[in-house]
């Protein structure tokens, strides 16, 4: 018995000592370095928008082999600080639209195609009548998130009964690096560290308003940093674009609409400037 339990305490010695020595490879750890990565896709995009063009009679994307013109002809560059890094997303708009033109919180209506830059397509939707293709721009990749700012949706010309329709639609490209996009995780048909490019066309967008307080919540970013987050009129921990009563009066942000129309922001009942749905004391 006694040597019984002598093997099965080695064993256990054993199986400690191992553990042990795989945590110690933990010292061998390597954060991955995101800064270099933009560096590369920066590199890669460049030389992918000066050798690719849009076909438009095929409706693809094809390299640069005659006098086409190259993307990079026609590019516009958004710089983008996410993480304390710096990206270029790169955009064209063909057709700027005539609607709304979203904010980066905001719901839009698209259809889309995106590629690999080697060309493989590993995800598309051709039409808004099947499915739910609606995006919350705060629940997509971050280069969508920016990149759809820059278009415009179109005009409804729907029917009744009919198929939902739009036109003069936003259109145009956007070319995504990794870091804002997967990263080096990569998802599902997308391998890690994969800069994206996507044809896209915006139809109709739509402001957001989380607290359901009648104010757009693109409208409660007060000191217009881009940052919703730390716009906190009362201070009580609750971001504004989230809180019902933002200034914490005690009357709910919906309710200091004193002219009845609906919109809390041109209410001032004391003209001191500041809309009473911001002004404790108004």
């Amino acid at each position: 018995m006694r040597l019984k339990q002598l093997f099965y305490l080695c064993l256990f010695i054993g199986v400690l000592s191992t553990v042990i020595v795989g945590c110690d490879d933990d010292d061998d750890f390597q954060p991955f370095d995101h800064a270099a990565q933009a560096v590369i896709d920066d590199e890669a995009l460049v030389n992918y928008l000066k050798t690719h063009y849009y076909n438009e009679d095929l409706d693809s994307i094809k390299e640069v082999d005659n006098s086409q013109t190259p993307f990079f002809d026609n590019i516009s560059t958004m710089v983008v600080e996410e993480n304390e890094i710096t990206y270029n997303l790169y955009y064209i708009v063909t057709e700027e639209g005539v609607g709304y033109q979203p904010s980066k919180i905001d719901r839009v209506l698209t259809t889309y195609r995106g590629e690999l830059l080697d060309g493989t397509v590993f995800d598309f939707r051709n039409s808004i009548a099947v499915g739910n293709p609606w995006f919350s721009l705060q629940s997509v990749i971050k280069g969508w998130s920016y990149g759809f700012t820059h278009f415009k949706a179109g005009n409804n010309i729907s029917m009744p009964g009919a198929p939902i329709e739009f036109e003069d639609i936003g259109e145009g490209f956007l070319f995504i690096p990794s870091g804002l996009a997967y990263l080096n995780s990569g998802s599902g048909a997308v391998p890690p560290n994969a800069p994206l490019v996507f044809t896209v066309g915006l139809h109709d967008a739509v402001p957001e308003d989380h607290d359901s307080d009648n104010v757009a919540s693109n409208l409660e970013d007060i000191d217009g940093d881009g940052d919703l987050l730390n716009d906190d009129t009362d201070s009580d921990g609750i971001p504004d674009y989230l809180d019902v009563d933002d200034d914490g009066d005690g009357t709910n942000t919906i309710d200091e609409d004193a002219n009845g129309d609906g919109d809390p922001t041109n209410d001032d009942t004391d003209g001191d400037g500041i809309p009473d749905y911001l002004d404790s004391d108004s």
